[in-house]
């Protein structure tokens, strides 16, 4: 399976499983689009700014904590 789609499949799935980090992370991608002046689109550059953003990313790279 390609990785990408893999990477994503498991982001979503822990959003979907944690909506207070979807909540936090709609608030953190909306203030960025409301910042945004040009358009809502937001370019790369402003994607790698949002620091909470990245912390799902890299949180959702991490093996499960398996139950003792």
């Amino acid at each position: 399976m390609d990785t990408t789609s893999s990477a994503l499949s498991r982001i979503l799935w822990l959003l979907a499983n944690h909506q207070d980090v979807q909540d936090k992370l709609r608030l953190e991608v909306r203030e960025a689009q409301k910042q945004n002046i040009s358009s809502t689109d937001l370019a790369y550059d402003e994607l790698v700014n949002l620091p909470y953003l990245d912390a799902v990313c890299r949180e959702s790279s991490l093996p499960e904590k398996q139950p003792a």
